[in-house]
């Protein structure tokens, strides 16, 4: 699946947003302004009926509604995210290749505040999408957040960060290999 196609499904999904989108998002705690900021920025968020396949992947289909999330790096749309207003902590990938919402938090920064971690794509969207949300808690670019001077989150993403950056990094198997010396 190429980037223009999760663009386009990315881009179909939020032309089919209503007012009762909106408004279920803003019962549960998104506020209006920060949508209106995200989707400045970007697409913030769509809706589509989606049929899930296995290894928590999904495709467009006749099942049940669900949000549609872009996942982008480095401005582009590498994946979407399918999940329930009410199951947010239950997503299923497009394509499987979205580690995290708000990667761009990873990029060189002038300030020295925390990355704030949230739970669930819904919490990353109540907070304007200012944070990020791991997706995927095996992803190698996990490590990544290494780079970063502090990280703020709940006790329970805590947790799991710790355990995961905390995982020894597997080193190739390094063949030292005596060096020839070639008389000239």
């Amino acid at each position: 699946m190429s980037a223009v196609d999760l663009y386009a499904e990315a881009r179909t999904a939020s032309e089919r947003v209503r007012q009762p989108h909106i408004d279920r998002l803003l019962a549960l705690g998104v506020p209006g302004p920060a949508i209106a900021i995200l989707g400045n920025r970007e697409i913030p968020f769509g809706v589509g009926t989606v049929e899930r396949l296995e290894r928590g992947l999904y495709q467009p289909g006749d099942g049940t509604l669900h949000v549609i999330s872009p996942v982008y790096a480095e401005g582009e749309i590498i994946d979407l995210l399918a999940w329930r207003s009410d199951a947010p902590g239950n997503w299923a990938w497009r394509t499987g290749l979205g580690w995290a919402l708000g990667t761009d938090m990873l990029l060189p920064r002038w300030d020295d505040d925390a990355v704030q971690i949230h739970a669930t794509p819904l919490d990353w969207l109540r907070a304007g999408g200012e944070g990020m949300c791991i997706l995927d808690w095996e992803a190698p670019e996990l490590g990544e957040l290494r780079a970063l001077e502090a990280i703020a989150a709940d006790e329970w993403i805590a947790q799991r960060l710790v355990r995961a950056l905390s995982k020894p990094q597997r080193l190739p198997n390094i063949i030292r290999r005596k060096e020839e010396r070639r008389a000239a």
